[in-house]
């Protein structure tokens, strides 16, 4: 109390039953203890209100920082209090609008926008695509790069293709199973995140359809059986590590009272290509090389 420092950082995630929060809670917690603080994790479920509350239990238990993955993009109160009143804020995944704090984020836009061309490049024109609550900044960016890659290759977006789901793989399954049964089904599917993805793959397993042969699918993130299954999902993986510790290492920074000017890390994304798609068409290979703006 007389450094008025606990030594003490909090995280909040939105669900860290997703492997993809679990790593990144892992590297943070590994950052944080290098540099003598201990780890308060915290888990929303996605819900503002619990959110606000769990804000208001850890500035109570006097962190000195918060690492913070927003439950929605939207502007919120309790985050701009906690801002106004001094708190070290990094928002972590995510943006919030409204809030000028350091931010480490990734290129969503243009890891879609590859993914999606790459598909196109195959000869690809009903691509699916679904996505989670259009209030994340991350689903915004990601089906603004769907929406790009369909539009600079002339690729109308057709009603019914673009589907969002609630934040669960149920969910993603229902979705994935109604947009098979089509009569004109997608030939690919482009899922914006890993529930996501294992969600469609159920479905695509029950309709007793293959993938690669019947139906080629990438994904957003990695998904942590992967390389059990095959074929394998070709994906669009997040440097979840180099996040982590620039997340942490801005928190500690500004613990420490660094007064620069605000951050916006945003780093790259990396395609990886794996079995899950075909070429449909006679296009060749080299029409797909392209992953990037």
């Amino acid at each position: 109390m007389v450094t008025k420092s606990t030594q003490s950082v909090g995280l909040v995630v939105t669900d860290i039953q997703n492997p993809f929060f679990a790593e990144l809670a892992r590297g943070i917690e590994e950052v944080a203890w290098e540099r003598g603080y201990t780890l308060i994790l915290a888990n929303t479920d996605e819900n503002l209100t619990r959110e606000s509350a769990i804000l208001s239990v850890l500035q109570e238990k006097m962190v000195d920082g918060l690492i913070l993955v927003p439950a929605s993009s939207k502007a919120s109160a309790a985050r701009a209090a906690l801002h106004d009143q001094g708190m070290p804020l990094v928002l972590l995944d995510r943006a919030s609008d409204g809030l000028e704090v350091d931010a480490i984020l990734v290129d969503n836009e243009n890891g879609a926008y590859g993914a999606v061309s790459y598909l196109i490049g195959l000869g690809h024109k009903r691509i699916g695509m679904i996505v989670d609550s259009l209030d994340i900044t991350t689903n915004q960016e990601r089906l603004a790069g769907y929406r790009a890659a369909m539009r600079e290759h002339g690729l109308p977006e057709e009603a019914g293709l673009v589907q969002p789901c609630q934040y669960t793989r149920e969910s993603a399954y229902a979705i994935a199973a109604s947009m098979l049964k089509m009569p004109d089904r997608p030939t690919a599917l482009f899922t914006a995140f890993n529930f996501i993805s294992i969600g469609a793959l159920w479905a695509i397993q029950e309709a007793g359809l293959r993938i690669s042969e019947d139906i080629s699918m990438v994904g957003f993130d990695e998904v942590d059986w992967n390389h059990l299954n095959y074929p394998q999902l070709t994906v669009v993986s997040q440097p979840v590590a180099d996040m982590a510790r620039a997340a942490g290492e801005r928190l500690i920074a500004r613990v420490r009272g660094e007064k620069t000017p605000p951050q916006q890390i945003r780093l790259k994304t990396k395609f990886v290509l794996r079995q899950s798609c075909r070429v449909i068409t006679d296009v060749g290979m080299a029409e797909a090389g392209g992953f990037a703006r």
